[in-house]
């Protein structure tokens, strides 16, 4: 995700904005997930970020779409190697491509995706409008293309359609300015929530700060000073649920810069791609655990 979409506005944070609001009430909590984990089974989408025509970030030929897509596979395959597990992916770590049961979704449900988000979005219009929501801004998001902003407004449609408790969402990272085909000086990852009053925002907070606590035991932090919290809520990504649109559990994760030697070296890529999609998975599996440190070594015979 480029940094050319994320300027940072002044914003504070007020007493209505709680964990969820009066209108947007939570219709999952971390208690419910811990739960619904102990009796059987999570399910996961994986969303690999961008695509093949619309790449993201890119450098010297390297492009966010190609590297979303490999750790998207990894990450896919840990997931569905744990029987406690239903994970589902939405492009082909080969190809690219979106796969055939996403596209049919979003090419059946294209108007119904539309009036989805007319709804959603006019929802939390009105409730701007009356106060019972207030606009807090912390980073700001160039609006999606249409195309764009509908294919994920139908990932979050799908998603509440089948009780997908979780959707993780890949991204690497760019920013403005710098110069072409140079590395740039940040490097590190972050993590993006929703912001306190939307109605996911618990349970996606208290994943994402499982998966912190494990990544940061092997990976650097964002030293891009606006993501010095590392975790941050939003309220404007779609992917996390903007405007009420998600139910579940949603974050998405900035894995680093795209320039980062350890990415853009293809010697040794697919090897960092591939742990920090295990780091990832076992951030997920330590949050349902009682014990996670005991268990940290023996989850899968990756290591």
């Amino acid at each position: 995700m480029l940094f050319a979409q994320k300027l940072f506005l002044a914003g504070l944070l007020s007493l209505a904005s709680v964990f969820s609001s009066a209108l947007f009430q939570e219709k999952v909590t971390p208690q419910m997930l811990k739960e619904k984990y102990a009796r059987g089974t999570i399910q996961i989408l994986v969303v690999p970020g961008h695509d093949n025509e619309s790449y993201g970030a890119e450098f010297r030929g390297l492009t966010e779409a190609r590297v979303n897509a490999e750790l998207g596979k990894y990450l896919y395959e840990f997931l569905r190697s744990d029987e406690k597990f239903i994970p589902f992916l939405t492009r082909n770590g080969a190809t690219g491509e979106l796969n055939d049961w996403f596209l049919d979704y979003l090419k059946k449900e294209r108007a119904q995706i539309s009036n989805f988000r007319k709804k959603v979005k006019s929802i939390t219009k009105n409730a701007l409008q009356s106060g019972e929501i207030v606009r807090n801004i912390k980073v700001y998001h160039n609006p999606a293309a249409d195309n764009t902003s509908l294919n994920l407004y139908g990932i979050n449609k799908w998603a509440n359609e089948n009780n997908i408790d979780i959707v993780v969402h890949i991204h690497f990272n760019d920013y403005p300015g710098r110069v072409y085909n140079k590395p740039g000086e940040y490097s590190g990852f972050a993590i993006y929530v929703p912001e306190r009053q939307l109605p996911n925002s618990r349970a996606s907070i208290a994943i994402a700060q499982s998966v912190k606590e494990t990544l940061v035991k092997f990976f650097k932090t964002s030293d891009f000073p606006k993501e010095q919290e590392t975790i941050i809520q939003d309220q404007q990504l779609i992917a996390v649920g903007a405007n009420a649109s998600r139910e579940g559990a949603s974050f998405l994760m900035e894995y680093g810069y795209i320039y980062e030697p350890q990415i853009h070296d293809a010697k040794i890529r697919s090897v960092i791609l591939k742990e920090l999609a295990y780091q990832t998975y076992r951030g997920i599996k330590n949050y349902f655990l009682e014990n996670p440190e005991n268990a940290n070594t023996t989850l899968l015979p990756y290591h």
